[in-house]
């Protein structure tokens, strides 16, 4: 039958089956009746036409219904939440190549603004095979996005740094994906967006290439609601050796995140500090794992560090925030080494917290480690390149030419590491894997300098 043919076509796809599956009745349930009889009878010509039909179906499936048929960290922990508040845009613009960019949708409070959108190219820009890692493939033709409002620049975040990248080749002539932007300034309703985008050649570590084609595509601004907190408070803190002041400025909170902004006189530091601390609901003591937002500019012009944080977690009904600083115990990190066996782990080697290794799989190539929050947590482990190793039974270190993405689920501030290693260590290698390793930074709470912020 068509049906199971294209089925089968479909697995070329990153999609689960039953997504599969509901793509193709409903292909099949709006078809003319005497077209489905023809096509059923003219089984041969199905099969010549099958991989166009893969093609348009991709590229008709939209880029949030892609997303949402990828793995679990594709919407970082954001699905129920992009369900209910992504709007839908559906407006397009056609390069001078033939490509063809749409936003579909958009997500925006006054502080984030998600958009989702399409690249169709003219040309296909990958071959069958090269489409098994389809998200990793993806980042040579990613297009980069900048926003603007009244000719001003509103995006302020480095894409790529702190905001995971969310973009795969669906085939070799559609690409879907998602860019979140942190906004310098909140957006009023129905206000005009300009979206700039530029494709360049292929990316080349920080956006170098040959620009191929840029344009601009406008749409309305639609923010839900959040919460603004002004807040007036200092902390003393060690930053760089030095005891500073920091000031805590404001929290915004809405479904989409929460963002919390502290600042620093920038003659006691330099640019390349950075500030740990751990965070913890005031009332009812629970700990609340949290990330560095990296921005393009560290000095406002009051001559401040300006620094911002993204929560992680339910702090919906967070009433009072308390911020700990915390002092790191000097000397070489030590390693800590779980067996698979002892999974779910809550030992992070650090007697007042840290991460964890919760799960391990081996999928498609790819080593995928849960790491988990335990206890009091700063965003130390959230900056590392890497994150875990692994070992066989004896202690060998274990796979070759590590390609390694980490994705923050901002819903439980787990972070899921994904271990690439070339396909011939991952054959290699991938059974005898019986130990995670990974490195632990000590640090001690300073208790007695913690502080109490009200948020009524």
């Amino acid at each position: 039958m068509f049906k199971d043919d294209y089925c089968r076509q479909m697995d070329a796809l990153s999609l689960d089956k039953d997504r599969q599956r509901m793509m193709i009745e409903a292909m099949c349930v709006s078809t003319p009746k005497w077209t489905r009889h023809t096509v059923r009878a003219v089984t041969v010509a199905a099969v010549v036409c099958v991989l166009l039909m893969v093609t348009a179906a991709a590229y008709c499936m939209g880029a949030f219904a892609f997303l949402t048929g990828q793995s679990e960290y594709a919407m970082l922990g954001l699905n129920e939440v992009y369900e209910t508040c992504a709007s839908p845009v559906g407006k397009s613009v056609t390069a001078d190549n033939g490509d063809i960019f749409t936003v579909e949708r958009v997500a925006m409070d006054e502080t984030f603004c998600t958009v989702f959108y399409s690249l169709h190219f003219q040309q296909a820009v990958a071959a069958e095979e090269e489409l098994v890692d389809s998200h990793r493939m993806a980042r040579r033709y990613t297009p980069y996005l900048t926003l603007y409002a009244d000719g001003e620049e509103i995006s302020a975040e480095g894409y790529g740094n702190s905001f995971e990248r969310q973009e795969y080749l669906a085939d070799g002539q559609t690409l879907y994906g998602a860019w979140r932007f942190l906004l310098r300034r909140p957006l009023k309703a129905g206000e005009t967006v300009q979206l700039q985008i530029a494709r360049y050649r292929e990316y080349q570590g920080n956006w170098a290439g040959k620009l191929i084609w840029e344009s601009v595509l406008e749409f309305d601004a639609d923010p839900i609601q959040g919460e603004h907190f002004d807040l007036d408070a200092i902390v003393s803190a060690r930053i760089g050796g030095k005891t500073v002041q920091v000031q805590v400025r404001s929290l915004d909170r809405s479904p989409l995140g929460t963002l919390l902004k502290l600042r620093w006189p920038e003659t006691d530091t330099s640019a390349s500090d950075w500030y740990d601390f751990v965070l913890r609901d005031g009332e009812t003591g629970a700990y609340i794992p949290y990330d560095e937002v990296v921005v393009n500019h560290y000095w406002d012009p009051e001559g401040y560090v300006e620094s911002m944080y993204e929560l992680y977690g339910d702090v919906s009904e967070l009433k009072e925030l308390e911020i700990i600083p915390n002092t790191p115990v000097g000397g070489i990190s030590p390693r800590q080494v779980v067996d698979l066996k002892d999974l779910p782990s809550t030992d992070s080697g650090n007697p007042d917290g840290g991460y964890a290794p919760a799960s391990y799989e081996a999928v498609d190539g790819q080593l995928i480690v849960k790491m988990h929050p335990v206890g009091a947590v700063n965003a130390w482990y959230t900056r590392l390149s890497n994150g875990v190793y692994f070992r066989d039974a004896q202690g060998e270190e274990l796979f070759e030419d590590v390609w390694v993405k980490k994705i923050k689920n901002r819903s439980d501030g787990t972070i899921t590491v994904i271990s690439t290693p070339s396909a011939e260590s991952y054959a290699r290698d991938v059974d005898k894997v019986a130990q995670i390793w990974f490195f632990v930074q000590q640090y001690e709470l300073e208790m007695e300098k913690a502080v109490k912020i009200s948020l009524r």
